[in-house]
């Protein structure tokens, strides 16, 4: 009777799913969002680091579901990832290969190692100390992770380290530093990165800009308006909504004498979390988490760079500097804005196209509520879906004072076109 039940006991062990494997993909995600913060990556940059390790760790997992759409021969230059020659736990290397991408990107990688001991830790306790499975599968991820670092490599971020930072120029309409840190432009070079789904001839392009005037009349100056009267009244929600989708990486604040900093996740962090709660909430297989963080890393990666193209081409000044030059020298926005150049809002372009490759992979109608700022004071704000997160995300910006209505409106167009033209390429199953 004992060994019957021994062997019952057994079998309902091995049918348990792998508490491992049901959420490394997780952990990985939120580990790298804590070491990005930490590390204070640009958007555009960070983005760089969320897409990396997320499309090795589900090269791996292409060999274990062979319903996963393999990436090679589909995203720009990357060859055919070798497969595992012996037998290997795919979660496990997945995770390793995360990792490995994630350590090669990121300045503390201390950080990584400490997080590694902890899950190798819990695989090993789950898997009977079988160092030769263990051996094996970390071998196999080195394989993949130096495989998709030298894939990454050729992408042109080394290259844009090298060139001249942005050169100001005396121009009225052109963009100007602003308080406090006045910085100068942030990475005026990121259109020169390698896209991984476009070329030339399909790269999603913005609507043009609203052409910039200084006469009372013209919508221009009509549009500097609307965000000066605005901001001059906004109600409490509206602050709410400005301050919750803020998303500075690096905000600086004084208190007396006093000048601190608070780093908060990216607009990209902030939605790889709302991607991770989608994901545990309809209770999603490994296969399914893995699609889903790789469409939507891939997604952000994307609309970067087509933000950027516009932002650097169109080189528009921001309000704050139009109203402090035309209207009332010691206005303010809501919150800081960013050094970089006004149209199209980076959020709007993001947000935009995250939400749209999240509905389309995300059984629907999905609400949720959003709690991922509590960590900074403040409350949960809900949503009835994706797309009205991502409507919100962008006129956040109209009440924070840092875009017209002309770039939130256009960026979120931009955003959902760059967004099905990635869906279509990858070719992802729900």
């Amino acid at each position: 009777m004992k060994t019957l039940k021994a062997i019952i006991l057994c079998m309902a062990l091995i049918q348990m799913p792998s508490l491992f494997a049901q959420d490394y993909l997780h952990r990985c995600n939120e580990k790298l969002i804590e070491v990005i913060m930490a590390d204070i990556f640009s958007p555009p940059v960070a983005s760089r680091l969320h897409a990396y390790p997320n499309i090795a760790a589900y090269s791996v997992l292409c060999y274990k579901d062979k319903s996963l759409t393999p990436m090679h021969g589909i995203l720009k230059d990357l060859t055919e990832v070798p497969a595992p020659s012996t037998t290997i736990d795919y979660s496990l290397a997945a995770c390793e290969a995360f990792c490995i991408v994630a350590k090669k990107l990121v300045y503390t990688e201390s950080k990584f190692d400490a997080f590694e001991n902890i899950e190798y830790t819990q695989w090993l306790a789950e898997h009977n100390q079988d160092s030769t499975l263990y051996k094996n599968s970390r071998q196999y991820a080195k394989m993949v992770g130096n495989h998709i670092i030298d894939w990454m490599l050729k992408d042109n971020y080394n290259y844009t380290r090298t060139l001249i930072r942005y050169q100001l120029t005396e121009s009225p309409t052109a963009w100007r530093p602003t308080p406090p840190e006045y910085m100068n432009a942030l990475e005026p070079n990121w259109p020169l990165m390698r896209s991984f789904v476009f070329d030339s001839s399909n790269v999603v392009r913005a609507i043009p800009d609203v052409p910039y005037s200084e006469k009372k009349n013209s919508t221009y100056y009509k549009n500097a308006m609307a965000v000066y009267n605005t901001a001059k009244n906004l109600q409490p929600e509206q602050k709410e909504i400005g301050v919750f989708w803020d998303d500075n990486a690096n905000i600086s604040k004084s208190t007396g004498h006093l000048s601190f900093f608070i780093h908060k996740a990216t607009p990209g962090g902030h939605w790889i979390r709302i991607a991770r709660k989608a994901c545990k909430d309809n209770r999603f297989n490994e296969s399914q988490t893995a699609t889903v963080y790789t469409a939507v890393t891939i997604s952000l990666y994307e609309g970067f760079i087509s933000c950027w193209i516009e932002k650097y081409k169109s080189n528009a000044v921001r309000p704050e500097t139009y109203i402090n030059r035309l209207v009332d020298p010691k206005w303010m926005p809501l919150i800081e804005s960013p050094p970089f150049p006004e149209y199209t809002s980076g959020h709007s372009v993001v947000s935009s196209a995250a939400a749209e490759v999240l509905t389309h992979l995300i059984p629907q109608p999905y609400a949720y509520i959003d709690s991922n700022e509590m960590e900074y004071g403040i409350a949960p704000r809900s949503f009835a879906s994706f797309k009205a997160a991502a409507a919100e995300a962008s006129i956040s910006r109209f009440y924070g004072g840092i875009h017209y209505m002309p770039s939130l409106d256009n960026g979120a167009i931009q955003g959902a076109q760059v967004a099905d033209f990635v869906l279509k390429k990858l070719k992802l199953k729900k």
